[in-house]
């Protein structure tokens, strides 16, 4: 199986663009996570909190900070899913895809006017367009015409291949 396939969900999006995926941010939580405890932190935030209210949040903060790992993804949704809060565990759109013995949607006739991807859409504005690519120029030379993946991302996506 080549690169460009392991990467590329049913869907159309790449995983090389989305967020549990970025193992760089989550291995740097993590270890935010470590040294916070180590200097103890979370005595340190109640302390403070005392003169300046905004430390208040910091069991929330870390809350969130300890359910950031969870996303991470190991492998890819060609491959299963493989995260426990990151992409759906059970993605309807996998789950579809695969039912209709597609490659991934960029195959089905309906994909415009798709119940399953419409969520989708909203969340990766630059789906369809990925669709649109991988249809043109198939599964091998799509990857560096992908859209945005984000709806508040203009990176240029040439950086992660």
């Amino acid at each position: 199986m080549s690169d460009a396939r392991k990467v590329t969900a049913y869907c159309g999006l790449c995983c090389l663009d989305c967020i549990p995926n970025n193992h760089r941010l989550l291995e740097l939580v993590k270890e935010l996570a470590g040294v916070l405890d180590e200097v103890g932190f979370e005595e340190y935030a109640a302390h403070k909190s005392r003169r300046e209210p905004i430390f208040n949040g910091y069991p929330a903060f870390r809350k969130v900070l300890d359910a950031i790992p969870r996303i991470e993804c190991s492998g890819s949704c060609y491959e299963g899913p493989v995260s426990e809060l990151g992409c759906a565990r059970d993605c309807s759109i996998r789950r579809c895809a695969i039912g209709h013995d597609f490659a991934g949607c960029w195959e089905c006739d309906e994909v415009d006017n798709c119940d399953l991807m419409r969520s989708c859409k909203g969340f990766h504005p630059g789906l369809e367009s990925n669709l649109r690519m991988i249809r043109e120029h198939g599964i091998e030379n799509w990857l560096d015409k992908r859209g945005i993946h984000y709806w508040w991302d203009s990176h240029d996506k040439t950086d992660n291949l």
